[in-house]
């Protein structure tokens, strides 16, 4: 019996020709999604601080239209792709001047909770991220007069949009949401709108940037 000799280039292809082509293409395809899965958003500083010169709420009675500066800390310098996760609180809420009616946030309230819940874009490049706000508390009273109390919950956030331009850096926020008032105003819905924000670390002008890892 003769035996042929095959070299190492002659090895790989052999092994290449006993591979079919279904089994190379699950290989790729479950090393892709491995990469994709274990996917999570890296930001590069836990404090932060995001300004708005306008937060629009029209309520059933009238519209309340005030400045916002709200500022807060990440959990971790990493955030997973979980909805509802808690990934960290907004610690400070102030309002600045209102061009329409009134409005007092209710500091008893604070801190208010930061929860992941979606991004857009497809990876590895994302185009913004939306963050839910729970615990919000604050009271408006609108160009008619009346004074309605509202709460945001988990099941009325109010939301987040941070949007995210090349580099990974946030290139503004905006606020919205539609969320009821309490019983002193019929439980009637008000919506959230805001002009775009701006977002920076804590004490500083310098941007952040959301990126993945």
């Amino acid at each position: 019996m003769h035996l042929r000799h095959i070299g190492h280039r002659g090895v790989g292809a052999v092994a290449r020709r006993a591979m079919s082509p279904a089994i190379i293409a699950l290989v790729v395809l479950t090393a892709v999604a491995g990469t994709a899965s274990a996917r999570n958003f890296s930001i590069s500083n836990q404090s932060i601080r995001a300004s708005f010169r306008e937060v629009i709420f029209r309520g059933v009675f009238g519209t309340t239209n005030c400045q916002l500066t709200l500022e807060g800390s990440m959990h971790w310098r990493t955030i997973a792709k979980i909805a509802g996760q808690l990934t960290g609180f907004i610690t400070a809420a102030r309002l600045g001047p209102c061009a329409a009616g009134t409005a007092t946030i209710l500091q008893a309230g604070l801190p208010w909770h930061v929860r992941f819940a979606s991004f857009s874009g497809a990876l590895p490049s994302i185009t913004s991220m939306t963050r839910d706000l729970v615990g919000a508390a604050f009271s408006t009273r609108e160009t008619g007069g009346i004074s309605c109390l509202v709460r945001t919950t988990a099941t009325e956030p109010a939301r987040g949009i941070l949007t995210i331009g090349a580099g990974g850096v946030i290139t503004g926020a905006e606020l919205g949401g539609s969320i009821r008032s309490g019983a002193e105003c019929f439980g009637a819905a008000g919506t959230f709108t805001s002009s775009r924000g701006v977002v920076t670390v804590l004490n500083s002008t310098t941007a952040v940037t959301l990126t993945l890892i």
